[in-house]
């Protein structure tokens, strides 16, 4: 590929490359990393060549589970069985420094908000969403998987907008549990390719596990010849799932014990309420007693169920009721930019 240039925001090139560069892969995640520049997709012929499926990953940056699978797999010269498209759709992002740390590069717009663009947005964003799309579409795909990481430590899921038996199957290839969203963001899971798709959240971005989680769910996506097999019945489904995020520009913080200078205060080890049920009046943290709670809970009727999910009383936040909590971060960038938790009535 020769020497690859620094670049600022995002490349308006896209670079296709096909099983002739998979000799030429540099042996690390990083060293594959550094030969990017820019929109990245890479075709490879199966033994199938009627049907195709399509991996997205690395639309956030500082998620490099699935990327991390696609140089294993990519390196490891085996033939899938159909062919392969697989999208690195924000190398820039990973590479700025520190390295795979930043969500986003293009004037701190998240990419995954932009598969809903209008056609007047012609924002670098905004082109580079509407590129990965093409990229999907054009292959007509027999399967879509968008491949994430939790910012905080958590098991892997899916997340999906249809649930039928095609789907969840595409889901237990990687885990056993499913949300079922009709929150709409404008990510890619929302388009409609006229085949199943799904986004999965390996687990933290930080956690070994969830790296093995993307590679070997990423193994049976490419080798089996068929991935609708009937294993839906395995995979756990969390409907309605409600965003719970900062109201204006409230602040929040993570200790344990108050923090006078924000806000909200999260308990400090709040992240590991994305492994367990969080039973009725569980303690979540505290908050400013001197002005109305600051935080808001949009459901996928647009209406607001704050206090059917949180009881503030004392100076102190507690579950309002049984609840599955999931994204939780501590992460205090995209708590405050993004949200601090998804949450779903059990």
């Amino acid at each position: 590929m020769g020497a690859m240039l620094e670049m600022s925001l995002l490349n308006s090139e896209t670079t296709y490359l096909n099983d002739d560069f998979r000799s030429q892969i540099e042996p690390t995640a990083l060293g594959f990393l550094r030969q990017l520049n820019g929109l990245t997709i890479f075709d490879i012929k199966g033994e199938d060549q009627s049907r195709t499926r399509v991996v997205t990953t690395l639309i956030h940056g500082n998620e490099p589970s699935g990327f991390i699978a696609c140089h294993l797999w990519l390196r490891s010269q085996t033939v899938p069985a159909t062919n392969l498209r697989i999208i690195i759709c924000n190398p820039e992002a990973a590479r700025a420094k520190p390295i795979f740390t930043n969500r986003y590069v293009a004037n701190d717009q998240d990419l995954n908000r932009f598969f809903k663009a209008s056609e007047e947005d012609q924002s670098e964003v905004a082109n580079r969403a509407r590129a990965i799309a093409k990229a999907v579409a054009e292959v007509s795909p027999e399967a879509v998987l968008d491949l994430h990481n939790t910012s905080g430590a958590s098991p892997a899921f899916g997340v999906a907008v249809a649930e039928d038996d095609n789907t969840l199957d595409l889901v237990s290839l990687f885990t056993d549990k499913l949300i079922l969203t009709g929150l709409h963001v404008g990510a890619i899971m929302e388009m409609d390719f006229n085949c199943p798709i799904a986004t999965v959240e390996c687990g933290g971005a930080s956690e070994i596990y969830s790296h093995q989680v993307a590679t070997d769910g990423l193994h049976e996506f490419f080798t089996r010849k068929n991935i609708f097999d009937r294993h839906a019945n395995r995979v756990q489904v969390h409907r309605h799932p409600i965003r719970v995020e900062l109201v204006g520009d409230a602040s929040v913080g993570f200790s344990h014990h108050r923090l006078p200078t924000n806000d909200i205060t999260l308990r400090a080890d709040v992240e590991q309420l994305n492994r367990q049920l969080t039973p009725s009046e569980e303690f979540l943290g505290w908050f400013d007693q001197s002005s109305p709670l600051p935080l808001k809970a949009i459901d996928e009727k647009g209406e607001e169920q704050i206090h059917n999910l949180i009881e503030a009383k004392n100076g102190c936040l507690f579950a309002k009721q049984q609840l599955q909590l999931f994204m939780v971060t501590t992460i205090t960038e995209i708590a405050t930019n993004d949200c601090l938790f998804y949450a779903t009535l059990e």
